[in-house]
């Protein structure tokens, strides 16, 4: 009888043991998901932060070109009346847009209007362009990301099925 005791103890504090292990395991992965979400999270805010300011710029860009194209016509307007026309003038937003259209008053030929528009719309393209392979990486990241947090879970799913089916089996 107490050779069976023996052996029940021992049994008992090899399962402590094995549930200790299995605890730590489970700890390690949770962490392991945390750390997974914490950086999946960073990437998304900073993909956020970045193509909101993609975005800024391209409207930036774009109130540009349509000053731009308003002082053109504005232009053309004078030269064909000899007065500007009030209904064209183009609304100015900012300081730097201001000192820009300054710049652009100051341009005395038509191909230096011609090239300082090209540069811009250039401008504009390119950033059009960064905006959407920042977009693209982003969804990259994302479901890499998402795929590895999967993985993680599984893995704790696995991780308790034995347990419940260990528990019922014994």
């Amino acid at each position: 009888m107490s050779q069976n005791v023996t052996q029940w103890l021992a049994e008992i504090q090899s399962l402590q043991r094995q549930v200790h292990m299995l605890q730590q395991e489970r700890e390690q992965a949770y962490n392991s998901v945390k750390s997974w979400r914490d950086l999946y999270e960073g990437e998304a805010k900073q993909r956020q932060r970045d193509a909101t300011a993609h975005r800024r710029k391209l409207a930036q860009l774009e109130s540009e070109l349509k000053d731009l194209k308003a002082t053109d016509n504005l232009e053309l307007d004078e030269n064909e009346s000899g007065m500007p026309q009030s209904a064209s003038t183009p609304r100015i937003s900012s300081p730097q847009l201001q000192a820009d259209i300054d710049a652009i008053k100051s341009i005395q030929s038509a191909a230096q209007l011609q090239a300082q528009l090209i540069a811009t719309k250039q401008q504009y393209e390119q950033l059009k362009h960064q905006l959407k392979a920042e977009q693209e990486e982003h969804e990259q990241t994302r479901e890499s990301l998402t795929a590895a947090l999967g993985d993680a879970v599984d893995l704790l799913a696995k991780e308790r099925l034995p347990k419940s089916d260990g528990g019922a089996s014994k």
